[in-house]
């Protein structure tokens, strides 16, 4: 079975949709017989870069062509959507970048055309090639060949050096509109008999970005996995996505300042298989719409949730680190509540302390209790200087520091503060690390005196002390607590 964006791929201008200053600057290019040697098409995925590029090679070799649109029925047209017009080039530079493929197309472009008029090269992601792959491309493009013609199509135009650049003439590939695509799936819908709601098309376009190819992909994904009439419901369930209750549970939860039920609401989607990154995006997209509805207390949730799916991005541990940022956000609105209800700080209070005295599981298995280990020969004061630190940092300080220090056994001697994590909790030891510095002046301000602060990771230096221990005395002695 043929794919739906292969079915469905436009073969004339006019069935282009959405890239209207694209479809003019052709038309008028064609009708005028100007056509530039060398074309960078710059844009987003699934914006109809390739097809354009395709339609435009149609038509510069078309047999029968009427006005600027293609035939498609000539042997050329035919040649050119099958893939095997020997004057048609179609080159991935993801997979082919190095400097091999542009010298062999140096060498060709000299020759004269096998089958039709014009000879194009179409290359894809044409930013991954290399450095002398382009010097290599600059030297054919500064000479170019008569009835030759290069379309560099790209996602990252960035990463295009300037000198290709400025001979090249650039044309902007735009987002297609939410409402094109709803419209063009609507149609494809028809056409192939399926049953949709509405509401579920415009689900599928929203998860598109912009891009009718993702569009087709996605509705054709949904056909596959369900059973009858296409409703929200089976999109979310195909797509893995979340309701919209549970968004807005999750919000609601944060507005209250209710921090186990935010946890609790992030466990069951993280455990339930769903994907975090995917739920924080849908959560975006839910907040933006919201903003749009002129609904702007939604505005405060915008940039935590931003950020937070930016530090996950890249992380192993998405599940903790989300957690951390949406206690803090939650933590934020709960302090905004209690200053704005002064009359009831003292139940306010009561409810903040309720509300951060975390269960383990919440925040992953720490290695002890909040309540920091002391060595004995720690004075009694510094012992209260290190409780006092905590509780700041619990209540109005760095929350990642506060949870970060409570998977660890601190113990305080009189020239430092030797911090262990267990062997499982290097990346919580990497978070305390990276503040050590704002750790240090908080207890030189709280306890009048400077301390370095070492971070270990148990385990470390036990397994030498033990074989120092037996080589002097043999298996002949006992460590004791």
């Amino acid at each position: 079975m043929e794919t739906l964006y292969r079915k469905y791929r436009p073969k004339t201008f006019s069935e282009i949709v959405n890239q209207e200053h694209v479809k003019k600057i052709f038309i008028n290019s064609l009708e005028n017989n100007f056509i530039s040697h060398a074309y960078i098409f710059a844009g987003p995925r699934g914006t109809g870069k390739t097809t354009v590029a395709r339609i435009l090679a149609k038509s510069l070799n078309c047999e029968n062509r009427k006005g600027v649109e293609p035939c498609n029925q000539c042997s050329a047209c035919v040649s050119i959507d099958k893939g095997n017009f020997m004057d048609v080039y179609e080159i991935d530079a993801a997979s082919n970048r190095g400097i091999d493929e542009i010298r062999k197309i140096r060498e060709a472009v000299g020759y004269h055309t096998a089958q039709g008029k014009y000879k194009v090269y179409i290359i894809d992601e044409v930013h991954m090639l290399t450095k002398e792959a382009f010097n290599a491309l600059l030297k054919t493009l500064e000479e170019p060949p008569k009835n030759v013609v290069f379309i560099l199509a790209t996602t990252n135009p960035e990463k295009i050096p300037p000198t290709i650049i400025s001979r090249c003439q650039v044309i902007d590939f735009k987002n297609i509109e939410l409402d094109k695509i709803i419209e063009r799936l609507k149609y494809v819908s028809e056409k192939e008999g399926f049953k949709i709601t509405d509401e579920a098309l415009t689900e599928i376009a929203k998860r598109a970005n912009g891009g009718l190819r993702d569009a087709l992909t996605i509705l054709e994904q949904v056909v596959r996995y369900s059973e009858g009439e296409i409703v929200i419901d089976t999109i979310q369930d195909a797509l893995g996505l979340v309701s919209i209750d549970v968004i807005k549970t999750l919000l609601n939860s944060i507005k209250k300042g209710d921090i186990q039920k935010v946890l609790n609401i992030i466990e069951e989607i993280y455990f339930s298989g769903k994907d975090i990154e995917l739920f924080l995006n849908q959560s975006l997209d839910f907040i933006v719409t919201k903003i749009e509805l002129n609904e702007y207390d939604y505005i405060d949730f915008l940039k935590p949730i931003s950020t937070i799916l930016k530090d996950i991005k890249y992380s192993e541990e998405k599940l903790l680190l989300t957690k951390l940022g949406l206690i803090e956000l939650t933590r934020k609105f709960l302090n905004e509540k209690t200053m704005n209800n002064s009359e009831n700080k003292k139940t306010k209070s009561e409810n903040f302390e309720s509300q951060n005295q975390l269960s383990l599981k919440n925040v992953g298995e720490p290695f002890m209790k909040f309540s920091p280990n002391l060595s004995d020969s720690t004075e009694t004061n510094n012992k209260n200087v290190i409780d006092e630190l905590m509780e700041e940092l619990k209540i109005k300080g760095d929350l990642s520091l506060y949870i970060g220090l409570s998977f660890a056994k601190i113990v305080e001697t009189n020239r430092d503060i030797v911090i262990t994590f267990p062997p499982d909790k290097k990346i919580q030891s990497e978070i305390v690390k990276s503040k050590l510095d704002h750790l240090e002046k908080l207890y030189l301000n709280k306890a009048g005196i400077k301390k370095e602060f070492i971070v270990k990771i148990e385990n470390e230096n036990e397994d030498a002390i033990l074989t120092k221990l037996k080589t002097l005395f043999g298996n002949n002695f006992t460590i004791e607590e």
